[in-house]
């Protein structure tokens, strides 16, 4: 459908697709929420693929997304739980299972952090699209954002998040108060 460029379901590991080439400033949603008050926000893919894409922080007023940025790439989108399941199950494609999920985001977390070192011991290699978009993931200066709705789903991200030493926002966490306990200790906020 025309405009609906939220997510990419063709692939389930996207970290190469950036929000910014999907905005449409003329949208007027942007001039409601500049009605409503609303200066910025943070957009990014949809929660179809374990890994979406990355997200842009910009500011609600303009016509050029260029000028409207304040920090692109601001995170990087991950899902867990039903939706890359639903959508890829019906493909007849992994993931159809939650253990496919992060079975998937530790093997693409680890080819990107095989690329990172290969890229440290050697500045001539040549740079890798699909990876280089990791690196400020690795390196601390972005979080994922994890859409995570069921309590076990919350815990896998912040396992996984935990393995790899990642930064990371809990989205939805619908059932966060089920592991109250559990998120403190961990200390990763959530929205």
């Amino acid at each position: 459908m025309e405009g609906d460029d939220c997510n990419e379901t063709v692939d389930p590991i996207t970290p190469q697709l950036r929000a910014i080439d999907a905005i449409n400033p003329m949208d007027a949603a942007f001039n409601d929420a500049l009605a409503a008050g609303i200066t910025s926000a943070m957009i990014g893919p949809g929660s179809a693929n374990v890994v979406g894409g990355q997200f842009a922080f910009i500011k609600t007023h303009g016509r050029c997304i260029d000028h409207m940025i304040v920090k692109a790439p601001a995170a990087m989108k991950v899902a867990f739980g039903e939706n890359p399941k639903v959508n890829y199950s019906g493909q007849g494609t992994s993931p159809s299972t939650r253990m496919a999920i992060a079975a998937m985001l530790r093997e693409e977390l680890t080819k990107a952090k095989n690329y990172r070192e290969k890229q440290k011991k050697n500045k001539d290699e040549p740079k890798d699209f699909r990876y280089e978009c990791w690196l400020p993931v690795l390196n601390g200066e972005i979080p994922l954002k994890a859409h995570a709705h069921r309590a076990d789903d919350i815990l896998t991200a912040v396992r996984i998040a935990k393995e790899f030493g990642l930064r990371m926002t809990l989205d939805h966490c619908s059932e966060g108060h089920l592991i109250m306990d559990e998120l403190m200790e961990a200390g990763y906020p959530a929205i």
